[in-house]
Parts: C-alpha cells; sequence; structure tokens
C-alpha cells in the first residue's frame, strides 16, 4: 500500500476521475455477479424445486430477504408464463445484465486512461522541472546517462505499471469484495473457510512482492548503467576508433548487457510466478469449501440446496479471475514502485541556490562588481581560490589569465552562483549577489563559453534563445554584430535552417559566433567571456574576435583568456597561479614589470 502513497499527490489531481472510477466498478461488480445470481432460481426451475411464493417482504442485504423476493417475483412469471417462459425470461434478464456490466467496464477503462497517462505525465514535467532548478554541481555528481535512465525508462516503467496495473489495482479489489458478499450471502458457512486461508496467500504474495522490488530496482540502475556507458561511447567514438578500443569497449557493454539480463530474467520470473501461485492457493481454498459444501448438500442442510452449491461455485469461479489480476497488479505496482523510488532520488534532491527569504529585485548595476576574499573549493577538497579580490568597474573589461586549474573559470562560475562560495563574498553595488533574486542576477550576465553550447534547433531560435517574441530584424542585426549573418544566408533555408545537435553542421568558428549572437540578442550587462577563442584556428579567430570586440563595447566583460594576443586592449588584466592573484595591471605594464605574465607572454611568442 505504501507503495500506492507513494503516487497518491499525482493521484489527487485526478480525484474526479478516480471518483467515477469507483463508481463504474462498483456497478460493473454488482452486475458481473448478477448474472451468477440469476442461475439459483434458474436452476431450482430447472430442477423442478423452485418453492411458490406468495408474499415479498421488506428489502434487506440479506440471504432470506433477497431469496424471498426473488422467489416471490419468479412465481409470479411463472403463473402468467409457465415454466418456459421464465426460462426465457431468465436468459433475456442475463444478457441485459452482462450488457451493462460490459457498459460499465467500459465507463470505467475510459475514465481511468486520462489518470494512467497523465500521472506519468505530470511526474516527466515535475522531473524535469527539477532538473531545471538544481544547481549545476548536482550534475557533476551524477552521471547523465543515469539522469537520462530516470527520465526515460523509469518513467516508462511507472506508465507500464500504471497502465497494466493499476487499472487492475482499483478494479479488481472492489470485485472481490463483491463476489466474497455474494457467497457469503448464499452460504456464510463456506466462505469463513475461504477467509480463513486469505492470510496465508497475502503472507506468500508479500514475500514475492518485496523480492520483485528489490530485483527490479537493481535491473533499472544496471540499465542506467548501460545508457551511460553508450553516451561515453557515442561522445568517443574517434579515439576509440583511433586507438583500436571496439574490443575493450564492446567487452564492457557486453558486461553490463549480461549483468541486466540476468536480473530482468529474475524479475520477470518472479512476476510470472504470481498468476499459478494465486490460482493453486485460489483452488486449494476451494476444495475445502466444496468438500465442506458438498457434505452440507449431501445431509440436506436446510441452508444449502444443491441449486445455492452449483451457484456458489460458480460465483467462487469469479473470483479466480479478478484474483490472479490482483496478484498480477501487486507485481506489478512493486517494479513501478522501483522505478519511482530512482525518480525520486532526482525530486528529493535539495536546491540548495535559492532566493534568500527577503531577496531584492536588480535591473541595472551602476557601480562595480567585487570579489572580495573569495575562498572558495569543490566537494570541500583542494582549495581551488584561496583569498582571491577583484573589482569589476561598470563598463570596463577585465581579463583572467594564468596557467591551466589556477581557477579562471571557477572565478566565472561563481558570479551566476553556478555554485555557492565557501568563504567571502560577491558584491553588485555593494550588496551581496545572495540578496539578489536569482533570476535577476542572472538576468544582467550574458555568458560565451569556450564549448559552443548550441541546441538542435534553427540559427533563429538559437539567437533568441529565452526571449519571448523577438523581433526578426533585432535577431538579424545581432547575427551580423557576431558576424554569422553571411554563412547564415548560405544555408537553404536561412535564419529558419536547423543546425543539427549541437550544431554539428557548423564549423568551430561558426557555432562560435552563434554563441555570440545570441549573447548580443540578450544584451546583457555583464559579460563573460570564457576562452571564447581558445579552440578556434588563426582565420576564426580574428572573426570571432572582431565580433567580440563589437559586443564587448560600452559593456561590463569578464575575460578568461589562454590567448594573450586577444586581451592587450583589456582595462586590467589579472594573472592567477594556484587559486591567488599574482599579478595585475594593463598588458604593457605587465609586459615591462617582467614578471608572470611577462613569462606567459613570451613563451605564447615562441
Amino acid at each position: 500500500m505504501k507503495d500506492i502513497i507513494v503516487l497518491l499527490p499525482y493521484l489527487l489531481k485526478y480525484k474526479k476521475y478516480l471518483f467515477l472510477v469507483l463508481i463504474c466498478n462498483i456497478f460493473g461488480a454488482i452486475f458481473s455477479f448478477g448474472t451468477i445470481a440469476v442461475i439459483i432460481p434458474f436452476l431450482n426451475i430447472l430442477f423442478g424445486v423452485n418453492p411458490e411464493v406468495s408474499t415479498a417482504v421488506p428489502f434487506e442485504l440479506t440471504a432470506a430477504s433477497l431469496g424471498n423476493n426473488a422467489n416471490y417475483l419468479i412465481t409470479l412469471i411463472i403463473h402468467h408464463y409457465g415454466q418456459s417462459g421464465t426460462l426465457l425470461f431468465i436468459c433475456i434478464f442475463i444478457v441485459l445484465i452482462t450488457l451493462l456490466k460490459s457498459v460499465f467496464e467500459y465507463l470505467s477503462s475510459y475514465f481511468n486512461i486520462p489518470v494512467v497517462n497523465g500521472v506519468p505525465r505530470d511526474i516527466y514535467a515535475q522531473t524535469f522541472k527539477k532538473i531545471l532548478e538544481l544547481p549545476v554541481f548536482y550534475f557533476s555528481n551524477e552521471r547523465k546517462g543515469d539522469i537520462m535512465a530516470r527520465m526515460s525508462a523509469d518513467i516508462s516503467e511507472v506508465r507500464n505499471s500504471m497502465t497494466a496495473s493499476f487499472t487492475a489495482f482499483i478494479k479488481n479489489p472492489l470485485y472481490i469484495i463483491v463476489y466474497l458478499v455474494g457467497i457469503f450471502l448464499i452460504s456464510w458457512k463456506m466462505t469463513l473457510i475461504i477467509i480463513a486461508l486469505l492470510p496465508i496467500t497475502g503472507y506468500i504474495t508479500g514475500k514475492i512482492g518485496k523480492s520483485l522490488k528489490r530485483v527490479s530496482h537493481t535491473a533499472q540502475k544496471l540499465q542506467g548503467d548501460i545508457l551511460v556507458f553508450i553516451d561515453e561511447t557515442l561522445t568517443g567514438l574517434k579515439i576509440i576508433n583511433v586507438f583500436h578500443g571496439e574490443k575493450q569497449v564492446y567487452s564492457r557493454f557486453q558486461h553490463n548487457n549480461q549483468e541486466y539480463f540476468r536480473n530482468m530474467n529474475r524479475s520477470n520470473r518472479r512476476q510470472s510466478l504470481s498468476h499459478p501461485l494465486t490460482e493453486t492457493l485460489t483452488f486449494v481454498s476451494l476444495s475445502f469449501a466444496i468438500y465442506y459444501g458438498g457434505n452440507l448438500v449431501l445431509q440436506h442442510d436446510s441452508d444449502l440446496s444443491a441449486a445455492k452449491f452449483i451457484g456458489y461455485l460458480l460465483a467462487f469461479a469469479l473470483i479466480v479471475s479478478p484474483a490472479k489480476a490482483l496478484t498480477g497488479a501487486f507485481y506489478g505496482i512493486k517494479k513501478g514502485a522501483a522505478s519511482v523510488d530512482r525518480i525520486k532520488m532526482i525530486l528529493d534532491a535539495e536546491a540548495s541556490i535559492v532566493d534568500a527569504p527577503n531577496a531584492k529585485s536588480i535591473k541595472t548595476f551602476t557601480q562595480a562588481v567585487e570579489f572580495n576574499h573569495i575562498t572558495f573549493s569543490y566537494n570541500g577538497e583542494k582549495i581551488v581560490l584561496n583569498d582571491f579580490n577583484l573589482r569589476l568597474g561598470k563598463g570596463k573589461s577585465v581579463a583572467l589569465v594564468g596557467q591551466s586549474g589556477s581557477g579562471k573559470t571557477t572565478v566565472a562560475n561563481l558570479l551566476p552562483r553556478f555554485y555557492e562560495i565557501s568563504q567571502g563574498d560577491i558584491l553588485i553595488d555593494g550588496t551581496s549577489i545572495k540578496d539578489y533574486k536569482l533570476a535577476d542576477l542572472r538576468g544582467l550576465l550574458g555568458i560565451v563559453p569556450q564549448e559552443s553550447i548550441l541546441f538542435n534547433d534553427t540559427f533563429f531560435n538559437n539567437i533568441a534563445f529565452g526571449i519571448e517574441n523577438p523581433d526578426p530584424a533585432k535577431v538579424e542585426e545581432a547575427a551580423r554584430l557576431a558576424n554569422a549573418h553571411d554563412f547564415i544566408m548560405e544555408t537553404a533555408a536561412g535564419y529558419q535552417t536547423n543546425i543539427g545537435d549541437q550544431g554539428g553542421k557548423l564549423s568551430g568558428g561558426q557555432r562560435q559566433r552563434l554563441c555570440i549572437a545570441r549573447a548580443i540578442m540578450k544584451n546583457p550587462q555583464i559579460l563573460i567571456l570564457d576562452e571564447a577563442t581558445s579552440a578556434l584556428d588563426t582565420h576564426s579567430e580574428r572573426l570571432v574576435q572582431d565580433a567580440l570586440e563589437n559586443l564587448m563595447k560600452d559593456r561590463t566583460s569578464l575575460i578568461i583568456a589562454h590567448r594573450l594576443s586577444t586581451i592587450k586592449n583589456a582595462d586590467l588584466i589579472v594573472v592567477l597561479n594556484e587559486g591567488r592573484v599574482v599579478e595585475q595591471g594593463t598588458h604593457t605594464e605587465l609586459v615591462t614589470a617582467n614578471g608572470a605574465y611577462k613569462k606567459l607572454h613570451d613563451l605564447q611568442l615562441i
């Protein structure tokens, strides 16, 4: 039951549909049992033992009241139409009851469909929304393929579980209850024997269900491992081919694939055990009841006639199918619950970088961005920035240079609050960035990353990304300033041409100029350039550099650079070494100082 409770917040959204499903299943169960209830008077007529009843009694939900009134109606019909006519009447009545049962079963499915499709949809939406809210560092500790597995395979498993099991989990208990009430009214003595054996069935089913959930959880994790490995393989395919790693990679994949195969076998075998186990236990119960009830008939017990006994057996046979389906649904819910547990690892993850309780709004800044005594490390390990200080005045450009691992990119990651600072603070116009609304803070910023991050969409939508109802003229103007308009217009559909996955149809320089056009389109007040030209050839670098100069004009810029030729005109150059500022000044001042910057400068000249 606790596995259903996990889904309860999602199910409550569809309480109207669930209520209708419940009502339809109740009527469906009643009409389903009604076909059997009519069999008893049918048999009494057939055997010629139908008692004459001349007076109806007040309606009560008891065997005596229901039996008396049923016999009273049959007596009236026999008097008017004879026994043959009464049999025809009963047959027509059975057809009508069956038709009503079918109608309510269809309506139950009809109203249930929005639930079984809506809950997975809502989980999908909530999980994706949560991914957008989680801080960047969360994904540094998680494997992308595993997250994709939870977003795809696990949610698909929840959908399959809902489709195959949830309907049965609502329908079958109602049918079993109605059938039990019905056979209890026919013979309470026989029914008590069956009910006494139910705890044994429940215990065995529960034990198998727990093991099934555990095995399913392992299988889903292994499927995530396979998706992780496929993602890594696709990313590194060139290296695999050049270094002849195909056999090694295939061997590792086969190992994971075989483990998944074994776990799925265990999972499916446990689930396949549900039907034969339930059927066996049900018929064990029935055997006890037949033995006891048969003796009552042989002893001519007044409470159990031969017709009632046959009707009882037919009614009990109806319980077998929903009991088997309920057990299968129980195991299906267990499998789905294992996937829900994995999805909840994302949903329950803490979004640690959030707005302060009384966060301020900021739309512009007038003075400076200040890094005051920043000390920072990733996951509490090696210190990346150590007592770092920097002032970035409005309208000024500041460049950070230094060897790889000196902390340059970390500075760029701290300003948008991708990571939270360990010690110190970052101020904008004298106020901590933690005191501003996160959306407003990031609204001030534009980033041109080292690795071009583009989306499998058109040129137009990539340039206008994040802007509602963009003006096509402004999109084109941004592309022109980024030196991207000409190569865009050379494509078949111009700005409406799809650029492929990660801009795979474009060269490195074209991708970077598209990123610059996107930044120009946003028109940020603070620009972060993270080694935007480091991976380009000389010609592409010149085109990108021209675009960057257009972008940085009259704008506050934080530039991270390896190529010193791109930052000669910066207002301030800061040299970092192992997280500390070792030099700062203009290009001319630093070359003249003959220090760390001069060494970097000379190495690049060589």
